[in-house]
């Protein structure tokens, strides 16, 4: 670090010291400049001793210690000593260029303890609102990498939820018709070419987000087969945005982890997206099985469902709503993203 960047601010505040100390006596009171400019240079000596002692030995050695009793009492020596400094080096110039104090020794020792006492003020004061400052930016920056590195990690565990379940996707087509196996290798290729590549933004485009879905969401129609109804509308208005990768497909995983398996009754998965003045919507219904309890504690979801939740809560805060319920055997998720 450069010397005069990390010490500007004890420069600068000295600058003004001496040029005020200096040029008010002889404006004022017509005091030859000489004499100011020697008197100064005593008191720059002694207040700032007290003070940069104070500010950079007593207070982070005593003070912040709890020995309040010690710093006091060095406090108190330090001032007396800087003052007995002063008078005693404005008594000697007096002596060599002639004149008097004007005052007692006794009053020009008050008048100067007052004086140091002011400018230490103003010195731990100047101290306190800096180490204020930069408190207040190491815990924004603190924070700040904090949720950086939460974020992360909540994005890290849903790699492999969402490997496993396409893997065993995969695995079961394969046995199937390898044909469509083939097919759902290339789609699952572009969705690992999508995490790969494209998720480590904060923000992505809505409709990059919107092809990972229609991929993952082919799959599941392929390995499903007409088992299930699989309804999926993108509305027009839904583009032109940006969002967080990867908080839609948990809520759409969930969904075709859990939809029903009845025999003689309809099973559907629904999903429909959609953004109107500047509100993303994405809706998901499934059909549930009757055996299935309800949560007491309300919380659905896995893995991957509690993680989107929570990177909900750190990237969108108050910027967003999740309604889950589950009523008549059907599972329903909606979730609005101001986007601006």
């Amino acid at each position: 670090m450069n010397l005069f960047s990390r010490y500007k601010l004890h420069l600068l505040f000295w600058a003004v010291y001496f040029i005020f100390w200096t040029s008010f006596p002889v404006l004022a009171f017509h005091v030859p400049l000489l004499h100011t400019f020697l008197s100064t240079i005593g008191y720059a000596i002694g207040q700032g001793g007290i003070s940069y002692a104070c500010i950079y030995w007593l207070i982070p050695r005593y003070f912040v210690a709890k020995r309040y009793g010690t710093f006091i009492l060095l406090l108190l020596a330090g001032l007396i000593v800087s003052s007995v400094f002063i008078v005693a080096w404005l008594t000697g110039l007096y002596a060599l260029l002639g004149g008097s104090m004007g005052y007692s020794l006794r009053t020009e020792f008050l008048y100067v303890l007052m004086g140091d006492f002011y400018t230490l003020f103003i010195f731990v004061a100047i101290k306190l609102v800096r180490d204020k400052v930069k408190d207040g930016k190491r815990h924004q920056q603190l924070e700040k990498e904090k949720t950086e590195n939460e974020l992360q990690f909540l994005k890290s565990q849903m790699n492999p939820h969402f490997l496993f379940n396409a893997i065993n996707s995969i695995y079961v087509l394969i046995k199937k018709d390898p044909d469509f196996a083939a097919q759902t290798l290339v789609k699952f290729a572009d969705m690992l070419r999508y995490q790969l590549y494209e998720c480590n933004a904060d923000k992505i485009p809505i409709e990059k987000e919107i092809v990972y879905l229609d991929n993952y969401i082919e799959l599941e129609r392929l390995r499903k087969g007409t088992a299930i109804d699989v309804r999926y509308a993108v509305s027009e208005r839904a583009c032109n945005f940006q969002i967080a990768p990867l908080l839609i497909i948990p809520f759409v995983e969930n969904a075709f982890k859990y939809v029903s398996s009845y025999p003689d009754r309809p099973n559907f998965v629904r999903i429909d997206l959609d953004c109107q003045d500047d509100l993303f919507e994405l809706k998901v219904e499934n059909s549930m099985d009757d055996d299935i309890p309800l949560p007491k504690d309300r919380s659905w979801g896995g893995i991957g469902l509690e993680n989107v939740k929570r990177r909900l809560e750190l990237i969108y805060n108050s910027r967003h709503a999740l309604c889950i319920s589950a009523k008549d055997n059907v599972y329903s998720v909606l979730l609005t993203i101001k986007t601006e």
